[in-house]
C-alpha cells in the first residue's frame, strides 16, 4: 500500500467512493477538483496499482469552506490539521489500510499539535466512531448540521 497524489485520472473513482458513503458531504467533479487544489493532502491509497481509497486533509488558513473546518478553526486557531475524509473501498476494508493511512496523516499533523475530524454521531456512524476511539481521538464538541444530523467533533493530541 502506498499513498500517492490524487490526480484528475483518479477523480471518477474517488467520486464513486465518496458517493457510496452516505455520511459524507456530497462531491461533484468541480468541488473535488477545487478541494484537491487547496488541500494539505489530497491522496489516493494505491494497493498494487488499484485505487483502494482516498484521503483529504486541510491546514489552518486554507480556503476550505466546510462547517466542520470552520468550527475547528474557531476552537483551535491554527494548531490543528483537519482530516476531512478518509474512504477505503469495501473490498479493502479490515486489512489495516485505514490504520496505515492514519499513521501517515498523524505524522504529517505533528507540527500542528493535533489531528481533528468530525464523525456523524446522530444517526451514529458506529464503525467510524469505534475506529477513531481506538486511535485515541476524543470528543471535544458537537455540531448540528443543516441536514439535521449531528457530528461529533473529535481531536487527537499529537504532542
Amino acid at each position: 500500500m502506498k499513498l500517492r497524489p490524487l490526480s484528475t485520472a483518479d477523480e471518477s473513482t474517488v467520486l464513486a467512493f465518496n458517493a457510496a458513503e452516505s455520511h459524507l458531504d456530497k462531491l461533484g467533479p468541480d468541488r473535488l477538483d477545487w478541494l484537491r487544489l487547496i488541500a494539505a493532502h489530497a491522496a489516493v491509497v494505491d494497493v498494487d496499482g488499484d485505487v483502494a481509497g482516498f484521503v483529504l486533509t486541510f491546514a489552518p488558513g486554507s480556503a476550505y469552506d466546510g462547517l466542520d473546518f470552520q468550527w475547528f478553526a474557531e476552537t483551535y486557531a491554527d494548531r490543528y490539521l483537519y482530516l476531512d475524509r478518509l474512504v477505503i473501498a469495501e473490498p479493502y476494508r479490515r486489512q489495516g489500510i485505514a490504520t496505515s493511512v492514519y499513521k501517515a496523516v498523524e505524522r504529517a499533523a505533528r507540527p500542528f499539535d493535533r489531528l481533528v475530524c468530525r464523525v456523524q454521531s446522530d444517526p451514529p456512524d458506529i464503525p467510524s466512531l469505534a475506529l477513531h476511539a481506538a486511535r485515541g481521538f476524543v470528543e471535544v464538541g458537537k455540531l448540528q448540521r443543516p441536514d439535521g444530523t449531528t457530528s461529533a467533533m473529535l481531536s487527537k493530541e499529537l504532542v
